[in-house]
């Protein structure tokens, strides 16, 4: 090459390297740097954040979340100040983040209430203002330029040309959450998702569809809360509308060139959400929002990280960008998104995580499980007595070891056995070290004192009788003399013949003493006629036996007349109380019985005949099995009988049993009625003569009536409670 050429190549060469040098610097020296930050209280609950940048700093976006939280993003700066998180002592502030990814700085002002804010730019210090009066609140959902008063709640994205939207999709989530997926044609689109009642609009501003993709699709067969999503152009922007039924919750984020709104379903009771296979994660850290396009995901995680203050450990394998969206979703949750869009598994000790693909994770865990199985199958065998206090050894040796090949439940090793000495009801085991204590710490959570219960029971038993009964009888003789003494009127045919008889025997006295010389008069005087007998002479015989009554008589020459009326009025009242009461350990059945067995005789079967002695008891009998809850309540399994011998019953006794079973959950001392018996009996008995029984007032003498009143009541209470223990 000639010189001249050769110069000349050099100029040229030296002159782009001057360019790209100029370059370089321009754009370094474009890129603002935030140099320091400050707060101060100001009067009328405001406080005042000033931050200092090395130039103009550029106009910041401005995110108002719920939770109350501002969010200013500032582009192409870098962070220089020293910490990420500045706590604040102002009344209704938390904290301030300041965060760094993609030569774009973020500020989070976390509130605790919503409050009115402003800012201004002075020089190379932006000065904002939070509380008091008038700026703009923090309850509008919208992102908003500081410079800038915009007329509605939504931010406005770039009219584009071309259709912005590809088509929508749905898809079942987890939890029978139903997945609505906007497919972007242009990586990054703004929307806003706003609720009304069962409708969830997802609003697309400036965006475009081909007339022709407006669709609306059911979706019911999913069996998710979504029962049909539609997609539609209205105003100048597109519209996806979800029709969702019950009570439900929303999560909307964009990663990917998709736009996703996860619609999950309230259950008022976690047990309903049974029919999925995984029910849904309860989220329930501080809410975040996020917004960038095409960022490393080594980025992002490091920005969540700094956000709750945690250390991060990446796996080299974490590679590659994303585009994601997140709007006012819980920390943990975002942490779980975009673990799960890369696929990528998360380990946490302390304030350390470690981030790395799931496979590798897996296999990680995998190898040191390996690794800990080989040193404990080389780790020396050490043999150890423990002494069981209250426990039976023997139980707590079928805890120790598996009951077969692959069976869990056990805590010793392949290599480790155990043996129990029931003299001394302990416990031989030998094995590896770290088995030891784990037997140590078994034997000790379960060898401890058994709880004990009081059970007392009350079984009253109260009757109240009364009764009264009325009875007449009465009845006589007559003869009539004009008759010749031949018609004879008296209670019945007995009556009648000794009447007769008797008659016939005073016609012959007269005749014999008038034969004798004796008057008529003196034969009349000194002879009596005789009676009938009773009670044959009773007409009506109504009586009762009574001690109490009142009789009325009438003898004349030729008739007789016998009347007694009869009363009994009684009453009664019984009450019989029986308590028995036992004390057993928790879950240990106990039973009670007193009572006596009474023989008789019975016939004895075959064919040499004759009679055997048998018994029947009549017992109070309590049975039962408690068992005390953590909150030391009592459930409790109780039969309780109470027998005894019916009275007058004849040479086989009948008994009389009163029982109750069942199953009852009382508090500690608490006494509760298990149940009672009612019964009252009324009855009226009344005799009579026929037709006149039933004559007014004059009936009374032809009829008898008894009324007769009972009432028994039973009554079982119970009482459980629990010993203290030494007592």
């Amino acid at each position: 090459m000639k010189s001249g050429n050769l110069t000349k190549f050099r100029k040229t060469v030296l002159q782009l390297l001057g360019m790209a040098l100029a370059m370089l610097s321009g754009i370094a020296a474009a890129q603002t740097t935030l140099e320091n930050i400050a707060f101060s209280a100001l009067p009328g609950e405001q406080f005042e954040i000033r931050l200092q940048f090395d130039q103009t700093p550029p106009s910041p976006e401005i995110f108002v979340d719920q939770p109350a939280r501002l969010t200013l993003d500032f582009a192409n700066t870098r962070s220089g100040l020293p910490e990420r998180r500045y706590p604040l002592s102002f009344g209704g502030a938390d904290s301030v983040m300041i965060l760094e990814a993609q030569g774009r700085t973020r500020m989070i002002v976390n509130l605790d209430t919503s409050k009115p804010y402003t800012t201004q730019t002075v020089g190379n210090t932006l000065v904002m203002v939070v509380g008091g009066r008038g700026g703009q609140a923090t309850n509008a959902p919208a992102l908003l330029s500081a410079t800038q008063q915009p007329s509605d709640n939504r931010f406005v994205a770039p009219v584009t040309e071309g259709k912005d939207i590809d088509g929508i999709d749905f898809r079942r989530g987890e939890g029978n959450s139903g997945l609505v997926v906007v497919d972007l044609a242009k990586g990054m689109l703004n929307a806003t998702v706003t609720q009304n009642g069962s409708r969830l609009l997802i609003e697309f501003p400036n965006a475009t569809i081909e007339p022709g993709e407006q669709v609306k699709l059911d979706v019911t067969d999913f069996g998710t809360p979504v029962e049909g999503v539609s997609m539609y152009l209205q105003d100048g922007r597109v519209v996806v509308q979800a029709d969702v039924t019950g009570q439900y919750e929303y999560l909307a984020y964009q990663a990917d060139g998709e736009y996703v709104v996860s619609v999950t379903p309230v259950f008022a009771d976690a047990n309903v959400a049974g029919s999925s296979s995984s029910a849904p994660v309860d989220y329930s850290g501080d809410r975040i929002s996020l917004n960038f396009q095409a960022i490393e995901v080594r980025a992002i995680l490091q920005i969540l990280a700094d956000f709750n203050d945690f250390s991060l450990v990446v796996g080299d394998n974490v590679t590659g960008s994303m585009t994601l969206r997140l709007d006012d979703v819980p920390w943990d949750q975002a942490v779980d998104l975009v673990l799960r869009l890369r696929s990528l598994g998360m380990r946490q000790v302390g304030k350390v995580m470690y981030v790395a693909p799931a496979v590798e994770l897996a296999e990680s865990e995998m190898r040191e499980l390996e690794s800990n199985q080989q040193v404990a199958a080389l780790a020396p065998l050490l043999t150890e007595y423990f002494e069981v206090n209250y426990a039976e050894a023997v139980e707590l040796l079928t805890l120790l070891q598996s009951t077969g090949e692959g069976a869990a439940g056990g805590v010793l090793t392949e290599r480790g056995r155990a043996s129990v000495d029931e003299r001394t009801n302990t416990i031989i085991v030998q094995d590896v070290e770290p088995a030891l204590n784990q037997v140590r710490d078994l034997i000790s959570k379960l060898d401890v004192p058994v709880r004990q219960v009081l059970i007392e029971a009350r079984i009253v038993n109260a009757s109240t009788s009364f009764s009264e009964a009325l009875g007449i009888r009465w009845g006589g003789a007559q003869t009539f003399p004009g008759a010749s003494d031949r018609f004879l009127l008296t209670g019945d045919m007995n009556s009648n013949i000794q009447l007769g008889d008797n008659l016939t025997n005073y016609a012959s006295a007269i005749n014999s003493a008038v034969a004798g010389g004796s008057t008529l008069a003196e034969a009349t005087a000194t002879n009596t006629l005789q009676g009938p007998s009773f009670p044959d002479a009773l007409v009506v015989d109504m009586g009762i036996d009574a001690p109490s009554s009142i009789a009325l008589g009438y003898a004349g020459n030729t008739g007789l007349l016998q009347l007694e009326l009869a009363a009994l009025e009684a009453s009664g009242n019984g009450e019989v109380i029986a308590q028995p009461k036992i004390t057993t350990q928790d879950q240990q059945p106990a039973n009670i019985t007193s009572g006596v067995q009474i023989p008789y005789q019975s016939q004895a079967g075959g064919t040499a005949g004759g009679t055997t002695t048998q018994f029947v008891t009549a017992a109070l009998s309590l049975q039962v099995t408690p068992q005390v809850t953590p909150d030391s309540r009592i459930i409790m399994e109780l039969e309780i009988h109470q027998d005894s011998v019916v009275p007058g019953s004849g040479a086989v006794p009948a008994i009389a049993t009163n029982s109750v079973t069942t199953r009852v959950l009382v508090n500690n001392g608490d006494t509760v009625v298990l149940g009672g018996v009612f019964r009252e009996e009324v009855t009226t008995s009344v005799t009579k003569t026929p037709i006149l029984g039933d004559l007014p007032y004059i009936g009374n003498a032809f009829k008898r009536t008894e009324d007769s009143r009972s009432k028994t009541e039973l009554l079982i209470f119970i009482t459980p409670s629990v010993i203290n223990e030494l007592l």
